[in-house]
């Protein structure tokens, strides 16, 4: 992010990967889950291996690799909130965007936050 000191960004970018890999572990029972996050300006990219349930692997072995797809797809549009809501809290910036983007070979995801240059109100309040 702009303005960033290196040491504050790697702090940054490892709570956004523990806060991700939170959420995947809540929702989805399992801490295999791990998570790489680089910011650059306003994108902050969190990358995620070991995303795939035993289920989920189950139906990827059974050929429906769409029905898993289709699964991921719905989580996030469930989970959207809480995504934002987390890197937001972590950045002190607004989400303006967000993508989610999932590969069953390998069980690989990437979520995608676009984020609004000024920090948020309550962020800009405390500091005065």
């Amino acid at each position: 992010m702009i303005g960033v000191h290196p040491r504050d960004e790697a702090d940054l970018t490892g709570a956004i990967s523990a806060a991700i890999v939170d959420l995947y572990a809540r929702f989805y029972g399992h801490r295999r889950t791990t998570a790489t996050t680089y910011l650059n300006g306003r994108i902050v990219v969190c990358v995620l291996e070991s995303i795939l349930t035993r289920e989920e692997d189950a139906l990827i072995a059974e050929g429906s690799r769409g029905a898993v797809i289709d699964g991921r797809v719905a989580f996030q549009t469930g989970t959207e909130d809480e995504f934002t809501s987390a890197v937001e809290r972590l950045t002190h910036r607004r989400v303006t965007a967000f993508l989610s983007a999932n590969q069953t070979t390998p069980g690989v995801a990437c979520e995608l936050f676009f984020l609004d240059e000024s920090p948020l109100e309550s962020t800009v309040e405390a500091r005065s």
